[in-house]
């Protein structure tokens, strides 16, 4: 069993190079465009992106915790290469659409179902304190690749706007290939009937609703999630409107993966170093900055501020998947991450079409404008309420 762990671990390394070989992701926004979809479309797409996941979200977690990780990557991954098919071969609003609807079928089943299966690969060996290293590892891990295939993909698309998704094809078919090979941590003690199901997510539910510290990080999340999410995606045309040449979008979408790498590979040194506390009001200041700094649109030197993004992401991820898989048991683990992930993608989908609607009718400066200013609204809610929680907690001592 020990050897069938270590191969798991192994496995996500390959399949975490193999997932994010998508050659087209530094030129995204531009890519859609060059396919027959207009930046307005695009953030439409990418809002029905987020809704497909929104919806499926918490019933693929509850489906993760019973039907197996492995075989729910399994199909998640299937999809995955349908929608590459899709993209690399057609064109058009409606057929993007419908590809990146089958696109959030597999993120919804993905999302909360990885890092499930390695924390309780990692319990399995006895060997979970080791689990933010090993995230740590995977991250950097993937956005090495990611960086070398990004350079490569921006020459791809200055070559043919198609080539960047007919490569990343044969990845994704590999990638679904391996996930036959790994090995399932713990059995479901429930089956996966639709009886089951129901009473799964409500318990869920529940143990969410009184988890408060669960609940913080949740709320914590989805605005970070959501910048990071919503600014890479639109890069591509930031980069373009601040005179970045096309090919060398892809250098700098590199160096930004390389920084994400770095960053996710010292983040359990830096977490341990300055603690949870300074670690989590940090990566909300660094956010701010770059979102603010953004708007600016100042030419060429605006790149930096997407590379702020960047580092901010790889922080951002370590940390939240070890706070949050820290505090919830294994039986309800990937229906616990889903709903983390349903709050996130929440937050993208209501805002991702206002940042369109404003770079359309108004400008893209003033998009990250109005996203700098809700970020500070949000992030001082969350204060407030952080506030609340400890006061509560307080009392519960006191009696």
């Amino acid at each position: 069993m020990k050897a069938q762990m270590q191969r798991n671990i192994i496995l996500t390394y390959l399949t975490a190079v193999l997932g994010w070989a998508r050659f087209y992701i530094p030129v995204l926004a531009l890519f859609y465009i060059a396919s027959q979809v207009s930046l307005e479309q695009f953030t439409i797409i990418m809002s029905v992106f987020s809704l497909s996941i929104l919806v499926l979200e918490i019933p693929t977690g509850v489906i993760a915790d019973l039907l197996g990780r492995k075989n729910t990557l399994l199909i998640s991954r299937f999809f995955y290469v349908i929608e590459l098919f899709l993209i690399a071969f057609y064109n058009g609003f409606w057929v993007f659409l419908i590809a990146k609807i089958i696109s959030g079928v597999g993120v919804s089943l993905w999302s909360g179902s990885e890092e499930a299966l390695i924390y309780d690969t990692l319990k399995r060996a006895k060997r979970e304190k080791e689990y933010k290293k090993i995230n740590g590892i995977i991250h950097t891990i993937s956005n090495v690749a990611m960086a070398i295939m990004f350079v490569i993909g921006g020459f791809l698309f200055a070559i043919s706007p198609k080539l960047p998704a007919i490569a990343s094809v044969p990845f994704a078919v590999l990638g679904f290939a391996l996930t036959f090979f790994l090995t399932e941590p713990y059995k479901s003690k429930r089956t996966a009937t639709l009886k089951n199901s129901i009473k799964h997510m409500k318990e869920g539910a529940v143990y969410f609703w009184h988890h408060s510290y669960v609940k913080y990080l949740t709320f914590y999340s989805w605005p970070i999630a959501a910048t990071i999410a919503m600014m890479l995606s639109i890069s591509s045309a930031y980069h373009q409107s601040i005179m970045i040449p096309v090919a060398v979008i892809g250098v700098i979408v590199m160096m930004g993966s390389l920084l994400t790498a770095y960053a996710a590979k010292k983040t359990h040194y830096w977490e341990e170093l300055y603690g949870e506390k300074k670690m989590l009001l940090f990566i909300q200041l660094l956010m701010i900055f770059a979102v603010c700094c953004m708007s600016l649109m100042i030419n060429y030197i605006g790149a930096i501020f997407y590379l702020i993004i960047c580092f901010g992401a790889g922080l951002f991820n370590v940390l939240i998947s070890h706070y949050v898989n820290q505090h919830i048991k294994t039986s309800n683990r990937a229906t616990m991450l889903s709903i983390k992930n349903f709050f996130d993608n929440l937050a993208i989908f209501i805002f991702f079409p206002i940042l369109g609607y404003i770079i359309k009718y108004k400008s893209m400066s003033a998009a990250f404008v109005f996203w700098g200013i809700s970020l500070v609204i949000l992030i001082v809610a969350l204060w407030f309420y952080s506030k609340k929680l400890r006061m509560e907690a307080h009392r519960k001592k006191c009696v």
